[in-house]
């Protein structure tokens, strides 16, 4: 009875001694493939996601925003705007044959910005147009209003 009583608990033992050895190993494979998954997951979205160049689109980002306006003075074009973050960048082209004002808006830093965009449709008329930007930490902009 000793002998077998010895032999059960050499078996438990090995067994016991199996099963926690395989359970460390399984606990281990699992965690790493969770890991590479989820590395895999995040490079496979980050591909997916582009962001365009531009958009004129209001609640898309882009690296930039275009505005275009038409206006005509008898001396060419005029444009001004406030804001109340300095995080932006603000470039115009006019086309003097189509009488056409292209914004190009930028973000230079992070943060919100209530912006007013104003250009002359004529000598005397000024157009306030107003806007407010979000710039991301990557400097990708939207127009959210």
């Amino acid at each position: 009875m000793k002998n077998s009583k010895v032999k059960s608990r050499i078996a438990a033992i090995t067994m016991s001694t199996v099963l926690a050895v395989s359970s460390a190993f399984a606990l281990t494979s699992v965690s790493a493939s969770a890991a590479s998954n989820s590395g895999t997951v995040q490079s496979s979205v980050s591909q997916t996601t582009s962001i365009p160049d531009k958009t004129a689109k209001l609640n898309t980002f882009a690296k930039a925003y275009y505005f275009k306006a038409v206006g005509q003075t008898s001396y060419g074009y005029d444009w001004t705007y406030t804001a109340d973050n300095s995080n932006l960048k603000v470039k115009c082209s006019y086309d003097f044959t189509t009488h056409k004002y292209t914004f190009k808006i930028t973000g230079t830093s992070y943060g919100l910005n209530h912006f007013v965009l104003k250009y002359k449709t004529s000598d005397k008329k000024w157009v306030s147009v107003k806007m407010t930007f979000f710039v991301d930490s990557q400097k990708n902009i939207i127009r959210q209003a």
